[in-house]
């Protein structure tokens, strides 16, 4: 099976009320368990130019915040040398989906990637992609990520062209239900409960790349 594993950031709980910060996506095949340095991530800041959330939410992503101000005040040169140092890619809101897509297509998840625009292409970071136009079909791909179902998922389907671009299909993977205690748990043990009763080292970091990971460290037990 190949799946994405796909983890956020946001500046609050709520996906009426709060925005993405960062999206962290790791494609997983189980028949190959790549090491982390291998696979293919995706792993980009979106720039948010009026940041309203949670003080929790704020605080624990500073850093990202920190970023963006940064970038969004920087010039081109310096913005390239911050997107090398932090291993970012830093986009605007209406891009994230596109970016999305691309990246699922450069990996071979899109169905006749190179035909979804009618042959049109455009060229992006020196190499070609498909335009995206209304004759564009959705990509349908396995998730996987804790919580996705009811959080990140919420918050993706928000984003401009998302919806149009990229589908989850129905049955999501959640390591939760393979770390639960059925005689103590009175609810579903978080992500750090179920690295520990996995024996996966290192703290839950709130990276959404390193979040990632972790899902697929755990489930990775099973297969």
């Amino acid at each position: 099976m190949i799946y994405c594993s796909i983890d956020i950031e946001t500046t609050g709980l709520e996906s009426e009320s709060f925005k993405i910060l960062s999206v962290g996506a790791i494609i997983e095949d189980t028949t190959k368990k790549l090491p982390f340095d291998e696979l293919p991530k995706f792993n980009a800041i979106v720039l948010q130019r009026t940041i309203v959330g949670s003080p929790f939410a704020i605080t624990m992503n500073a850093e990202i915040i920190k970023l963006i101000d940064e970038y969004l005040r920087s010039d081109d040169k310096v913005r390239e040398m911050i997107k090398k140092h932090t291993k970012y890619v830093f986009l605007e809101e209406d891009m994230v989906a596109k970016e999305f897509y691309w990246w699922l297509g450069e990996n071979g998840l899109v169905d006749q990637y190179n035909d979804v625009s009618g042959g049109y292409v455009m060229s992006k970071d020196g190499k070609s992609v498909p335009v995206i136009t209304s004759n564009t079909k959705p990509v349908y791909i396995n998730v996987a990520g804790k919580n996705f179902g009811t959080f990140d998922k919420l918050f993706l389907e928000k984003l401009p062209y998302w919806k149009k671009l990229i589908k989850f299909r129905h049955k999501i993977l959640d390591p939760a239900i393979l770390c639960v205690d059925w005689e103590k748990d009175d609810t579903l043990p978080s992500l750090l409960q179920c690295k520990e009763r996995m024996e996966i080292p290192g703290d839950v970091t709130h990276n959404a790349l390193e979040d990632a990971w972790d899902v697929i460290q755990i489930l990775r037990k099973n297969y």
